[in-house]
């Protein structure tokens, strides 16, 4: 049996950073953050306590290709958004029929635990701006 977590300022700070931020921060966003009440924290603090908060389920990692990590304080199953041009990641409104582990066929024997649906394509910014650099000049 392990031990009980110590109970850390800091790491409290850090999940209440994550849980404060609805844009999904990386870790050098909570870093920069949270030097201005610590002002001697390491960024690899800053790393291992993400670590940890999300092997206890207490947040989410996001891994963003071409992009840093990111971290979301909303645990229950959610869909997100990421724009391939500029890396924007945010949260969408998305209500399957059935919940995808449901449609997981029969020949599967594992128990899904968790998932992620994360759709990709470009935020309505970089939309924008593709359309009018595809717009021929009059």
């Amino acid at each position: 049996m392990s031990a009980p977590m110590k109970n850390s300022r800091q790491r409290n700070a850090i999940l209440q950073c994550v849980m404060d931020h609805h844009d999904h921060p990386t870790a050098d966003v909570i870093y920069q953050e949270l030097r201005k009440t610590f002002p001697n924290i390491s960024l690899g603090t800053v790393y291992r306590n993400l670590s940890l908060l999300t092997s206890l389920g207490k947040i989410r990692k996001i891994t963003c290709e071409d992009h840093a990590d990111r971290f979301d304080g909303h645990t229950s199953p959610h869909a997100h958004f990421v724009c391939k041009s500029c890396g924007r990641l945010q949260d969408i409104s998305y209500l399957p029929s059935v919940e995808p582990d449901q449609e997981i066929g029969d020949d599967f024997d594992g128990i899904i635990s968790d998932y992620t649906i994360t759709f990709q394509g470009y935020c309505h910014e970089c939309a924008s701006r593709l359309k009018q650099e595809e717009t021929p000049a009059v």
